[in-house]
């Protein structure tokens, strides 16, 4: 009884603790470190079902940075939090969620445009605006340098993914063209719609080259 009475009492000292830390940082600070869980949650989550899923090979090397970068960007984000005693969102909620389960519902072409589109560019916008704000305005300055560290990746992200989505438009209006003029190749043979997909590179997307 002892044992189970003083075990209680740690626990309960340490959310204590915790909520005491949480509280010291300011409103907006929390409202960062909320918004930047849900954030990289959507990414992550987002780019796992693009991995599997995607039908242009852009995207498909897209998604896959994306799991790599946001994984370690996660892994920071969560150490921070931890250590300031705030308590990270574990789940996504109203319209994130309403997309991914979107995402997860879409196929072929379709997917591949509302990945670029929604993620890729969209989410990345706010990604980008939300540790923009951080990065100049953060009370506590291990938040603030958090977000200045990071601010330049997703800038880069935000550009490669309007790129993506260039790609993808660009090669929808071929295909679209090539279906209606008939565009044989060098064989005489018709060409298929979507036969040259794949063929615009997002830079910094190539695979790498065989050594």
């Amino acid at each position: 009884m002892k044992l189970k009475l003083s075990l209680l009492c740690t626990a309960t000292g340490l959310a204590l603790m915790h909520g005491a830390m949480a509280a010291s940082l300011s409103e907006d600070d929390q409202r960062f470190l909320r918004k930047a869980g849900e954030s990289g949650m959507l990414e992550m989550q987002a780019s796992e079902i693009a991995a599997q899923k995607a039908q242009h090979p852009e995207v498909k090397r897209y998604a896959e940075m994306m799991i790599k970068d946001h994984t370690a960007v996660d892994k920071e984000l969560k150490a921070l939090a931890e250590k300031k005693g705030f308590q990270l969102p574990v789940e996504l909620e109203g319209g994130e969620r309403k997309l991914i389960e979107k995402l997860r519902e879409e196929d072929g072409a379709s997917f591949d445009e509302e990945y670029a589109e929604e993620v890729a560019v969209d989410a990345h916008e706010d990604a980008v605006d939300l540790f923009e704000d951080a990065a100049d305005d953060a009370d506590d300055p291990e938040v603030k340098a958090f977000a200045a560290k990071h601010l330049p990746a997703l800038q880069n992200h935000l550009e490669m993914g309007k790129q993506l989505k260039e790609a993808l438009e660009q090669d929808k209006r071929r295909d679209r063209k090539d279906a209606a003029v008939g565009t044989r190749d060098a064989a005489g043979n018709p060409n298929s719609p979507g036969s040259v997909e794949g063929k615009v590179v997002v830079p910094g997307t190539e695979p790498a080259a065989p050594r």
